[in-house]
Protein backbone atom coordinates (compact mmCIF):
# COMPACT_ATOMS: atom_id res chain seq x y z
CA UNK A 1 0.00 0.00 0.00
CA UNK A 2 1.38 3.44 -0.94
CA UNK A 3 2.03 6.08 1.71
CA UNK A 4 -0.69 8.27 0.17
CA UNK A 5 -3.34 5.55 0.42
CA UNK A 6 -2.17 4.70 3.91
CA UNK A 7 -2.53 8.31 5.07
CA UNK A 8 -5.91 8.62 3.38
CA UNK A 9 -7.06 5.51 5.20
CA UNK A 10 -5.76 6.89 8.51
CA UNK A 11 -7.67 10.16 8.11
CA UNK A 12 -10.92 8.43 7.24
CA UNK A 13 -10.40 5.80 9.91
CA UNK A 14 -10.30 8.18 12.88
CA UNK A 15 -13.51 8.22 14.88
CA UNK A 16 -13.51 12.02 15.19
CA UNK A 17 -13.04 12.36 11.44
CA UNK A 18 -15.86 9.95 10.64
CA UNK A 19 -18.15 11.82 13.03
CA UNK A 20 -17.19 15.18 11.52
CA UNK A 21 -17.76 13.92 7.97
CA UNK A 22 -21.14 12.46 8.96
CA UNK A 23 -22.09 15.81 10.50
CA UNK A 24 -21.10 17.53 7.26
CA UNK A 25 -23.57 15.39 5.33
CA UNK A 26 -26.26 15.97 7.95
CA UNK A 27 -25.55 19.71 7.99
CA UNK A 28 -25.84 19.90 4.19
CA UNK A 29 -29.10 17.99 3.95
CA UNK A 30 -30.59 19.84 6.92
CA UNK A 31 -29.57 23.21 5.46
CA UNK A 32 -31.28 22.43 2.16
CA UNK A 33 -34.49 21.27 3.84
CA UNK A 34 -34.59 24.23 6.22
CA UNK A 35 -34.18 26.59 3.29
CA UNK A 36 -37.05 24.98 1.39
CA UNK A 37 -39.54 24.34 4.19
CA UNK A 38 -38.74 27.22 6.57
CA UNK A 39 -37.05 30.06 4.69
CA UNK A 40 -39.35 29.79 1.68
CA UNK A 41 -42.54 29.31 3.70
CA UNK A 42 -44.85 32.29 4.10
CA UNK A 43 -47.15 33.50 6.85
CA UNK A 44 -49.96 35.64 5.43
CA UNK A 45 -51.45 36.43 8.82
CA UNK A 46 -51.71 34.87 12.25
CA UNK A 47 -55.31 33.91 11.49
CA UNK A 48 -54.45 31.85 8.40
CA UNK A 49 -52.41 28.65 8.08
CA UNK A 50 -48.78 29.15 7.11
CA UNK A 51 -48.11 28.49 3.44
CA UNK A 52 -45.58 25.66 3.20
CA UNK A 53 -42.27 26.17 1.42
CA UNK A 54 -42.98 23.97 -1.61
CA UNK A 55 -46.44 25.53 -2.02
CA UNK A 56 -45.03 29.04 -1.81
CA UNK A 57 -42.32 28.17 -4.33
CA UNK A 58 -45.00 26.95 -6.74
CA UNK A 59 -47.01 30.14 -6.11
CA UNK A 60 -44.06 32.42 -6.81
CA UNK A 61 -43.11 30.59 -10.00
CA UNK A 62 -46.70 30.79 -11.26
CA UNK A 63 -47.06 34.47 -10.38
CA UNK A 64 -43.77 35.32 -12.13
CA UNK A 65 -45.07 33.97 -15.46
CA UNK A 66 -46.98 37.21 -16.01
CA UNK A 67 -43.77 39.28 -16.00
CA UNK A 68 -41.26 36.71 -17.17
CA UNK A 69 -38.86 37.70 -19.94
CA UNK A 70 -37.18 41.00 -20.90
CA UNK A 71 -38.04 43.60 -18.25
CA UNK A 72 -38.68 46.64 -20.41
CA UNK A 73 -39.56 50.05 -19.08
CA UNK A 74 -43.12 49.52 -20.28
CA UNK A 75 -43.41 46.26 -18.34
CA UNK A 76 -42.02 47.90 -15.21
CA UNK A 77 -44.48 50.78 -15.55
CA UNK A 78 -47.35 48.33 -16.02
CA UNK A 79 -46.39 46.37 -12.89
CA UNK A 80 -45.93 49.51 -10.81
CA UNK A 81 -49.29 50.72 -12.13
CA UNK A 82 -51.00 47.73 -10.51
CA UNK A 83 -49.44 48.60 -7.15
CA UNK A 84 -49.89 52.36 -7.48
CA UNK A 85 -53.55 52.09 -8.48
CA UNK A 86 -54.34 49.66 -5.67
CA UNK A 87 -52.89 51.85 -2.93
CA UNK A 88 -54.44 55.03 -4.33
CA UNK A 89 -57.92 53.61 -4.79
CA UNK A 90 -60.17 54.62 -1.84
CA UNK A 91 -62.19 51.45 -2.41
CA UNK A 92 -59.19 49.46 -1.15
CA UNK A 93 -59.17 51.24 2.19
CA UNK A 94 -61.04 50.34 5.36
CA UNK A 95 -62.97 53.04 7.26
CA UNK A 96 -59.96 53.65 9.50
CA UNK A 97 -57.71 54.29 6.47
CA UNK A 98 -55.79 51.03 6.48
CA UNK A 99 -55.33 48.87 3.39
CA UNK A 100 -58.05 46.26 2.94
CA UNK A 101 -56.42 42.92 3.77
CA UNK A 102 -58.50 40.77 1.44
CA UNK A 103 -57.84 43.16 -1.43
CA UNK A 104 -54.11 43.07 -0.68
CA UNK A 105 -54.11 39.27 -0.77
CA UNK A 106 -55.96 39.22 -4.08
CA UNK A 107 -54.03 42.00 -5.85
CA UNK A 108 -50.64 42.71 -4.29
CA UNK A 109 -49.52 39.35 -2.99
CA UNK A 110 -49.72 37.74 -6.48
CA UNK A 111 -47.24 40.36 -7.67
CA UNK A 112 -44.70 38.06 -5.97
CA UNK A 113 -41.07 38.81 -6.71
CA UNK A 114 -41.99 41.72 -8.97
CA UNK A 115 -43.32 43.61 -5.96
CA UNK A 116 -40.01 43.20 -4.11
CA UNK A 117 -38.07 44.23 -7.20
CA UNK A 118 -40.13 47.40 -7.59
CA UNK A 119 -39.66 48.29 -3.92
CA UNK A 120 -35.89 47.90 -4.28
CA UNK A 121 -35.93 50.01 -7.44
CA UNK A 122 -37.97 52.76 -5.80
CA UNK A 123 -35.58 52.89 -2.84
CA UNK A 124 -32.24 52.55 -4.62
CA UNK A 125 -32.81 54.36 -7.93
CA UNK A 126 -35.51 56.88 -7.10
CA UNK A 127 -34.68 57.52 -3.41
CA UNK A 128 -38.09 56.61 -2.02
CA UNK A 129 -38.13 55.19 1.51
CA UNK A 130 -39.20 51.55 1.43
CA UNK A 131 -42.38 52.43 3.29
CA UNK A 132 -43.29 54.86 0.49
CA UNK A 133 -42.27 52.72 -2.51
CA UNK A 134 -45.93 52.54 -3.56
CA UNK A 135 -45.82 56.30 -4.25
CA UNK A 136 -43.48 55.91 -7.22
CA UNK A 137 -45.37 57.13 -10.30
CA UNK A 138 -45.47 54.37 -12.93
CA UNK A 139 -44.60 56.63 -15.86
CA UNK A 140 -41.17 57.32 -14.37
CA UNK A 141 -40.20 53.71 -15.01
CA UNK A 142 -40.57 54.11 -18.78
CA UNK A 143 -37.00 55.50 -18.78
CA UNK A 144 -35.80 53.15 -16.07
CA UNK A 145 -32.52 52.05 -17.62
CA UNK A 146 -31.35 55.62 -18.12
CA UNK A 147 -32.34 56.41 -14.53
CA UNK A 148 -30.59 53.25 -13.32
CA UNK A 149 -27.32 54.17 -15.06
CA UNK A 150 -27.46 57.67 -13.57
CA UNK A 151 -28.17 56.27 -10.09
CA UNK A 152 -25.21 53.90 -10.32
CA UNK A 153 -22.95 56.78 -11.35
CA UNK A 154 -24.15 58.87 -8.39
CA UNK A 155 -23.64 55.92 -6.06
CA UNK A 156 -20.08 55.28 -7.22
CA UNK A 157 -19.22 58.98 -7.00
CA UNK A 158 -20.49 59.05 -3.42
CA UNK A 159 -18.59 55.92 -2.37
CA UNK A 160 -15.17 56.38 -4.01
CA UNK A 161 -13.04 59.50 -4.00
CA UNK A 162 -10.27 57.80 -5.97
CA UNK A 163 -11.06 57.71 -9.71
CA UNK A 164 -9.03 54.50 -10.03
CA UNK A 165 -11.33 52.78 -7.53
CA UNK A 166 -14.42 53.99 -9.37
CA UNK A 167 -12.97 52.81 -12.67
CA UNK A 168 -13.02 49.20 -11.46
CA UNK A 169 -16.78 49.26 -11.01
CA UNK A 170 -17.48 51.49 -13.98
CA UNK A 171 -15.85 48.79 -16.09
CA UNK A 172 -18.11 46.22 -14.43
CA UNK A 173 -21.21 48.30 -15.09
CA UNK A 174 -20.32 48.60 -18.77
CA UNK A 175 -20.79 44.84 -19.07
CA UNK A 176 -24.32 44.77 -17.61
CA UNK A 177 -26.90 43.87 -20.23
CA UNK A 178 -30.20 45.68 -20.46
CA UNK A 179 -33.10 45.16 -20.45
CA UNK A 180 -32.85 42.76 -17.54
CA UNK A 181 -34.38 39.31 -17.73
CA UNK A 182 -37.08 38.81 -15.12
CA UNK A 183 -38.27 35.66 -13.41
CA UNK A 184 -38.73 34.63 -9.80
CA UNK A 185 -35.17 34.83 -8.48
CA UNK A 186 -35.99 34.69 -4.77
CA UNK A 187 -35.55 30.95 -4.51
CA UNK A 188 -32.15 31.04 -6.18
CA UNK A 189 -31.04 33.79 -3.81
CA UNK A 190 -32.00 31.64 -0.81
CA UNK A 191 -29.94 28.84 -2.34
CA UNK A 192 -26.94 31.20 -2.36
CA UNK A 193 -27.56 32.02 1.30
CA UNK A 194 -27.72 28.30 2.04
CA UNK A 195 -24.39 27.79 0.26
CA UNK A 196 -22.82 30.41 2.51
CA UNK A 197 -24.24 29.04 5.76
CA UNK A 198 -23.37 25.44 4.89
CA UNK A 199 -19.83 26.35 3.82
CA UNK A 200 -19.04 27.76 7.26
CA UNK A 201 -20.04 24.51 8.95
CA UNK A 202 -18.30 22.38 6.33
CA UNK A 203 -15.00 24.24 6.77
CA UNK A 204 -15.15 24.01 10.55
CA UNK A 205 -15.98 20.29 10.60
CA UNK A 206 -13.40 19.62 7.89
CA UNK A 207 -10.81 21.40 10.03
CA UNK A 208 -11.69 19.17 12.99
CA UNK A 209 -11.44 16.05 10.82
CA UNK A 210 -8.00 17.02 9.47
CA UNK A 211 -6.51 18.56 12.62
CA UNK A 212 -4.70 15.35 13.73
CA UNK A 213 -3.02 14.79 10.34
CA UNK A 214 0.44 15.65 11.79
CA UNK A 215 -0.15 16.19 15.50
CA UNK A 216 -1.48 12.68 16.03
CA UNK A 217 1.92 11.17 15.26
CA UNK A 218 3.53 13.35 17.91
CA UNK A 219 0.81 12.73 20.48
CA UNK A 220 0.79 8.96 19.93
CA UNK A 221 4.58 8.62 19.86
CA UNK A 222 4.59 7.14 16.33
CA UNK A 223 6.86 10.01 15.25
CA UNK A 224 9.80 8.40 17.06
CA UNK A 225 9.44 5.37 14.80
CA UNK A 226 8.39 6.99 11.50
CA UNK A 227 11.20 9.54 11.58
CA UNK A 228 13.74 6.73 11.72
CA UNK A 229 12.47 5.02 8.56
CA UNK A 230 13.69 5.65 5.03
CA UNK A 231 10.41 7.29 3.94
CA UNK A 232 9.34 8.62 7.29
CA UNK A 233 10.08 12.30 6.81
CA UNK A 234 9.71 14.17 3.51
CA UNK A 235 7.81 11.50 1.57
CA UNK A 236 5.49 10.82 4.47
CA UNK A 237 4.83 14.55 4.91
CA UNK A 238 3.94 14.87 1.21
CA UNK A 239 1.61 11.88 1.48
CA UNK A 240 -0.15 13.44 4.47
CA UNK A 241 -0.60 16.74 2.65
CA UNK A 242 -1.90 15.03 -0.49
CA UNK A 243 -4.34 12.95 1.56
CA UNK A 244 -5.63 16.04 3.39
CA UNK A 245 -6.23 17.88 0.11
CA UNK A 246 -7.97 14.83 -1.35
CA UNK A 247 -10.35 14.58 1.60
CA UNK A 248 -11.10 18.31 1.40
CA UNK A 249 -11.84 18.13 -2.34
CA UNK A 250 -13.98 15.00 -2.04
CA UNK A 251 -15.97 16.48 0.84
CA UNK A 252 -16.87 19.57 -1.15
CA UNK A 253 -17.71 17.54 -4.26
CA UNK A 254 -20.22 15.54 -2.21
CA UNK A 255 -21.61 18.66 -0.53
CA UNK A 256 -21.88 20.50 -3.87
CA UNK A 257 -23.64 17.53 -5.47
CA UNK A 258 -26.20 17.46 -2.64
CA UNK A 259 -26.74 21.22 -2.82
CA UNK A 260 -27.19 21.27 -6.59
CA UNK A 261 -29.48 18.23 -6.49
CA UNK A 262 -31.65 19.92 -3.86
CA UNK A 263 -31.70 23.15 -5.85
CA UNK A 264 -32.74 21.47 -9.08
CA UNK A 265 -35.35 19.31 -7.35
CA UNK A 266 -37.08 22.12 -5.43
CA UNK A 267 -36.37 25.25 -7.53
CA UNK A 268 -35.37 24.01 -10.97
CA UNK A 269 -33.44 26.42 -13.15
CA UNK A 270 -35.98 29.26 -13.13
CA UNK A 271 -34.35 32.53 -12.12
CA UNK A 272 -30.77 31.52 -12.88
CA UNK A 273 -30.71 33.83 -15.92
CA UNK A 274 -31.87 36.84 -13.90
CA UNK A 275 -29.26 39.56 -13.25
CA UNK A 276 -28.36 40.41 -9.68
CA UNK A 277 -29.52 43.99 -10.34
CA UNK A 278 -33.09 42.76 -9.79
CA UNK A 279 -32.20 42.08 -6.18
CA UNK A 280 -29.77 44.95 -5.64
CA UNK A 281 -30.28 47.63 -8.30
CA UNK A 282 -26.99 49.44 -7.62
CA UNK A 283 -24.86 46.32 -8.03
CA UNK A 284 -22.36 46.77 -10.85
CA UNK A 285 -21.15 43.22 -11.53
CA UNK A 286 -22.51 41.84 -14.84
CA UNK A 287 -23.61 38.61 -13.17
CA UNK A 288 -26.73 36.47 -13.18
CA UNK A 289 -27.82 34.32 -10.25
CA UNK A 290 -26.54 31.35 -12.24
CA UNK A 291 -23.12 33.01 -12.45
CA UNK A 292 -23.22 33.61 -8.69
CA UNK A 293 -23.99 29.98 -7.96
CA UNK A 294 -21.20 28.77 -10.24
CA UNK A 295 -18.83 31.14 -8.47
CA UNK A 296 -20.11 29.84 -5.12
CA UNK A 297 -19.34 26.25 -6.12
CA UNK A 298 -15.80 27.14 -7.18
CA UNK A 299 -15.24 29.29 -4.09
CA UNK A 300 -16.56 26.50 -1.88
CA UNK A 301 -13.99 24.08 -3.27
CA UNK A 302 -11.24 26.68 -2.86
CA UNK A 303 -12.30 27.34 0.74
CA UNK A 304 -12.23 23.63 1.60
CA UNK A 305 -8.72 23.39 0.16
CA UNK A 306 -7.74 26.56 2.03
CA UNK A 307 -9.11 25.04 5.23
CA UNK A 308 -7.01 21.92 4.63
CA UNK A 309 -3.93 24.09 4.18
CA UNK A 310 -4.49 26.11 7.34
CA UNK A 311 -5.32 23.01 9.36
CA UNK A 312 -2.24 21.16 8.13
CA UNK A 313 -0.05 24.11 9.08
CA UNK A 314 -1.47 24.21 12.59
CA UNK A 315 -1.24 20.42 12.96
CA UNK A 316 2.39 20.40 11.84
CA UNK A 317 3.30 23.04 14.40
CA UNK A 318 1.52 21.53 17.41
CA UNK A 319 1.97 18.19 19.10
CA UNK A 320 -1.52 17.71 20.51
CA UNK A 321 -4.72 16.85 18.64
CA UNK A 322 -6.86 18.86 21.06
CA UNK A 323 -4.58 21.88 20.79
CA UNK A 324 -4.67 21.65 17.00
CA UNK A 325 -8.48 21.44 16.97
CA UNK A 326 -8.73 24.36 19.42
CA UNK A 327 -6.45 26.59 17.33
CA UNK A 328 -8.28 25.66 14.12
CA UNK A 329 -11.59 26.55 15.83
CA UNK A 330 -10.13 29.88 16.94
CA UNK A 331 -8.82 30.71 13.49
CA UNK A 332 -11.91 29.64 11.55
CA UNK A 333 -14.68 30.69 13.96
CA UNK A 334 -13.60 33.03 16.77
CA UNK A 335 -11.34 35.20 14.64
CA UNK A 336 -14.00 36.06 12.00
CA UNK A 337 -16.60 36.42 14.79
CA UNK A 338 -14.59 39.15 16.53
CA UNK A 339 -12.98 40.64 13.42
CA UNK A 340 -14.72 43.96 14.05
CA UNK A 341 -12.55 44.46 17.14
CA UNK A 342 -9.30 44.00 15.24
CA UNK A 343 -7.12 46.63 13.51
CA UNK A 344 -8.10 47.41 9.93
CA UNK A 345 -5.25 45.50 8.26
CA UNK A 346 -5.83 42.42 10.40
CA UNK A 347 -9.59 42.64 9.82
CA UNK A 348 -9.06 42.63 6.06
CA UNK A 349 -6.75 39.62 6.37
CA UNK A 350 -9.34 37.78 8.46
CA UNK A 351 -11.87 38.53 5.71
CA UNK A 352 -9.86 36.21 3.48
CA UNK A 353 -10.21 33.23 5.81
CA UNK A 354 -12.27 30.34 4.37
CA UNK A 355 -15.05 30.80 6.92
CA UNK A 356 -15.19 34.59 6.47
CA UNK A 357 -16.05 34.64 2.77
CA UNK A 358 -19.49 35.95 1.92
CA UNK A 359 -21.21 35.47 -1.42
CA UNK A 360 -23.10 38.72 -0.76
CA UNK A 361 -19.88 40.52 -1.74
CA UNK A 362 -20.82 39.68 -5.33
CA UNK A 363 -23.59 42.27 -4.96
CA UNK A 364 -21.30 44.92 -3.44
CA UNK A 365 -18.42 47.22 -4.36
CA UNK A 366 -15.62 46.30 -1.94
CA UNK A 367 -11.97 46.47 -2.92
CA UNK A 368 -8.73 45.06 -1.58
CA UNK A 369 -5.64 47.18 -2.24
CA UNK A 370 -2.35 45.35 -2.74
CA UNK A 371 0.03 48.17 -3.57
CA UNK A 372 -1.16 49.57 -6.91
CA UNK A 373 -3.35 46.51 -7.51
CA UNK A 374 -7.07 46.87 -6.84
CA UNK A 375 -8.88 43.58 -6.48
CA UNK A 376 -12.63 43.13 -6.10
CA UNK A 377 -13.30 41.40 -2.78
CA UNK A 378 -14.88 38.17 -4.18
CA UNK A 379 -11.84 37.66 -6.41
CA UNK A 380 -9.52 38.43 -3.50
CA UNK A 381 -11.34 35.85 -1.37
CA UNK A 382 -11.03 33.28 -4.14
CA UNK A 383 -7.35 34.03 -4.79
CA UNK A 384 -6.50 33.84 -1.08
CA UNK A 385 -7.50 30.19 -0.71
CA UNK A 386 -4.73 28.67 -2.87
CA UNK A 387 -2.33 31.03 -1.10
CA UNK A 388 -3.29 29.47 2.25
CA UNK A 389 -2.42 26.11 0.70
CA UNK A 390 0.82 27.38 -0.86
CA UNK A 391 2.02 28.95 2.39
CA UNK A 392 0.66 26.75 5.18
CA UNK A 393 1.19 23.29 3.67
CA UNK A 394 4.91 23.70 2.95
CA UNK A 395 5.23 25.18 6.44
CA UNK A 396 3.48 22.10 7.86
CA UNK A 397 5.92 19.84 5.99
CA UNK A 398 8.91 21.78 7.29
CA UNK A 399 7.62 21.71 10.87
CA UNK A 400 7.03 17.98 10.63
CA UNK A 401 10.30 17.02 8.93
CA UNK A 402 12.43 19.12 11.29
CA UNK A 403 10.62 18.13 14.47
CA UNK A 404 13.07 16.53 16.84
CA UNK A 405 12.36 13.01 18.08
CA UNK A 406 12.40 12.77 21.86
Amino acid sequence: MSLYRWELKKILGRRAARLALALILLWTVAGTLVNVYVNNGYTISNDLPRVSGPEEIANQLAWAERWRGPLTGEKLAQAQGVIYDFYHDPANRTPDGNVDFDGWVQTIRPMGGMGYTLSDIAAAVYDYPYAEATELEPHRLLNYYDDWAAAVTRWLDSQFDDPADRAVFEAQEAGVRTPFQFDWYGGQFTVLETFRDILIGVCLLLGIALAPVFSDEVQSGVLAVSHCTRRGRRRLALAKLAAALTVAALVWCVVAALLVAGQLFFFGTRGLDCPIQLFKPLATAPLTFGDCERFALVLGLACCLGTAGITAGVSGLLGSNFAAMAVVFGLLVLQPMFAGMLPDFWRQLVGLMPTAVDFYDLFCQNLYHFGPLRLWSPLAQLAAQPLWVAVMMPAAGVFYVRRQVR
